[in-house]
C-alpha cells in the first residue's frame, strides 16, 4: 500500500511539473505553404533597402502578378518607406520569363 502511495504521489508531482513547462509554439507550421510571390518579395525588400539604404520600409504590398502578351511574368510590390519626416512609397517592379527565371527589377517612386 505505501509503493502505491508513493508511485501516486511520484506520478502526480511528474503531471504537475510537466503541465506548468511553457509549451513551444513554433511559428513555422510545415502544413502552411508559403505564397508564390514570397521569394520575389524578399528580392524587392532587399533591392530598395539597397537603393534607399538611409530609409526605414514601413510597409509592405504585395499588387499582384500580369502576365505579359509575349508570356512574361510580372510581380508588383508596393513599399512605403521613410526617412526622418519623409515618407513615399516605391512601386517595384520585377520581369520573370515564362519559366519563373528573373529577367530584370525596376524601381517608380509615388507620392502615395
Amino acid at each position: 500500500m505505501k509503493i502505491l502511495n508513493k508511485l501516486f504521489c511520484f506520478m502526480v508531482a511528474v503531471f504537475l511539473v510537466c503541465s506548468s513547462l511553457p509549451v513551444k509554439i513554433s511559428a513555422e507550421n510545415p502544413r502552411v505553404q508559403e505564397p508564390a510571390y514570397a521569394k520575389w518579395g524578399r528580392l524587392a525588400v532587399f533591392e530598395t533597402g539597397k537603393r534607399y539604404p538611409d530609409y526605414d520600409i514601413i510597409d509592405y504590398l504585395y499588387v499582384g502578378r500580369t502576365t505579359l502578351q509575349n508570356g512574361d511574368n510580372v510581380e508588383r510590390f508596393k513599399l512605403w518607406i521613410r526617412k526622418g519626416a519623409t515618407e513615399k512609397g516605391v512601386v517595384i517592379t520585377i520581369m520573370l520569363t515564362p519559366s519563373g527565371a528573373f529577367k530584370n527589377i525596376s524601381f517608380q517612386e509615388t507620392v502615395r
